[in-house]
């Protein structure tokens, strides 16, 4: 009886999580394979294990359904259409083109549907550049931008409890920096001036596959990954954070920004959210000052990265060596 108790608990929260995933592409000289394989790998992940419904899910890839070729295979060898079963089901999934007009509409349907009792989650991946007014921009399908500060403009229509950002693309920091804000989470695989890189050894970008690997506890062959720091059975977005840090092998410092302090450590696909959007479940030694002293030194294990813990008009900044 209380299994099934929780098993139906379970499955109301998820009703409550929504996700958008966004990869622009440009065009298919630039639309690589691995931008095909994070959204792939971070759907699975959300609807296996996790069970997000998929009628919660919005996916804005590249040319969408058109059965153009329009990836660039891994190594340049050669192009393919975009498949639209991202998760090995058989079943297709609804699959729009990444344009300016296709994200305009997502979020406006978004702001009808989101309550207070929902949580939003998006990744970003593809194409990040500066712009010669220094801003940053990302391409969408077809040649078409946005800006970050464009971005964060749509967002701003959104009211869920929390929104968790995952961003990907070059100069994710400049990104986040404008996407920050009140119960927001936002980790970005590289600085506001520096390049994201792909994996040296496999077809996926380098950050966001060993944070997808750890969210969902295992890797891309089912391989068992474990980041459940405090093992309170939850992987929380700090303990995501901190494990794809300490695996990131390229030159890039990903960081974390998150308000209020202890959203990160208490947010996870399936935790229990209280109505102020923070996780009630108990997490012991979780809280960032826990994990560092007052100078920023590390406390534990090592691991790289920046995290930034936003308080409205407060920042507090640690880099860890």
């Amino acid at each position: 009886m209380t299994c099934l108790l929780v098993a139906c608990t379970a499955m109301a929260q998820q009703e409550h999580i929504y996700a958008l995933l966004l990869s622009g592409g440009r065009n298919k000289l630039y639309n690589h394979e691995r931008y095909w394989n994070d959204c792939a790998f971070v759907y699975s992940t959300l609807r296996h294990d996790y069970r997000i419904p998929k009628e919660n899910i919005t996916l804005l890839m590249a040319d969408g359904d058109n059965p153009e070729r329009d990836v660039l295979l891994n190594g340049g060898m050669g192009f393919a259409s975009t498949a639209t079963d991202l998760d090995g089901d058989g079943v297709q999934e609804l699959t729009l083109a990444a344009t300016l007009g296709n994200l305009k509409e997502t979020v406006h349907r978004l702001s009808e549907r989101l309550t207070a009792s929902d949580h939003l989650f998006m990744f970003i991946t593809d194409h990040g550049e500066l712009t010669a007014k220094g801003d940053v921009r990302l391409w969408l399908w077809g040649g078409e931008t946005i800006t970050a500060h464009e971005l964060a403009l749509q967002l701003s229509v959104l009211r869920p409890a929390t929104m968790n950002l995952l961003l990907g693309q070059c100069y994710a920091g400049a990104f986040a920096d404008c996407l920050r804000g009140d119960g927001r989470i936002v980790t970005s695989a590289c600085g506001a001036a520096e390049l994201s890189w792909a994996c040296p050894d496999r077809a996926y970008d380098e950050f966001v596959y060993h944070w997808t690997c750890a969210v969902a506890r295992h890797d891309e062959n089912g391989q068992s990954v474990d980041a459940d720091e405090n093992r309170d059975g939850h992987v929380t977005m700090d303990e995501a954070f901190h494990y794809a840090s300490a695996h990131d092998r390229r030159p890039e410092t990903p960081e974390l920004m998150v308000t209020p302090l202890q959203l990160a450590a208490r947010w996870s696909f399936d935790g229990v959210f209280s109505g102020d959007g923070i996780s009630t479940m108990p997490c012991a030694q979780t809280t960032e000052e826990a994990r560092f002293d007052l100078l920023g030194r590390r406390v534990g294990r090592q691991r790289h990265g920046v995290i930034r813990i936003l308080q409205k008009k407060k920042a507090k900044k640690k880099m860890i060596q």
